[in-house]
């Protein structure tokens, strides 16, 4: 998979080498995340942020394009929850369902963001 030089600028803000190796489809089978742990999302608050307008342009969609509902986005291709539990500090991949951490949490961790980018880009391929 070839990038240009805006992609490389933003994987190398996020952490991201472009050597390392995408994750085992063994590890991102995990449990799904209880609806109740959900956090409703205020699209406005998320479009101000650096990370999530970064991963949109990754991904190709402009913020008109996103249908905003209470507890998730939808993105076309997959739905894109965020969870309030502090303890769920992993990024999975469930039938279409993208589940994560808050922006901001994301947005501190080097690793969840090597994480949420290796998602994106194995998902974004098919």
């Amino acid at each position: 998979m070839s990038i240009n030089q805006h992609q490389f600028e933003q994987l190398t803000e996020m952490g991201i080498s472009l050597w390392q190796q995408r994750t085992s489809d063994s590890q991102s089978n995990t449990s799904p995340i209880e609806p109740d742990n959900s956090l409703n999302i205020d699209l406005t608050v998320l479009a101000k942020q650096q990370l999530f307008n970064d991963i949109l342009l990754a991904i190709g969609l402009s913020i008109g394009e996103i249908n905003h509902q209470d507890d998730h986005l939808n993105l076309g291709l997959f739905n894109w929850y965020f969870t309030k539990t502090s303890s769920q500090d992993q990024i999975q991949w469930l039938e279409q369902q993208l589940i994560t951490p808050a922006i901001s949490k994301i947005s501190q961790s080097p690793a969840l963001k090597k994480q949420l980018w290796q998602l994106l880009s194995k998902h974004n391929e098919q």
